[in-house]
């Protein structure tokens, strides 16, 4: 996800969540599940979202475009 977004020009926004996503990448791989599921889960549902939200922002300026 993260790789499609860097191809686009990205704003503040985006390089923001990009920078959070890559550190809760981050604590994902630090984490192990069965001793902290309940982190474990949290972390891996905020990933998702900020996902949603990255793919939302660098798809807004061509959707855009093309109107």
């Amino acid at each position: 996800m993260t790789q499609t977004a860097a191809r686009q020009p990205l704003t503040p926004d985006t390089t923001q969540l990009a920078s959070d996503l890559h550190q809760l990448e981050a604590r994902l791989l630090k984490t192990d599940p069965k001793q902290k599921p309940e982190l474990y889960r949290s972390l891996y549902c905020t990933i998702s979202l900020r996902q949603m939200q990255l793919l939302a922002k660098v798809s807004q300026p061509g959707a855009s475009q093309t109107h």
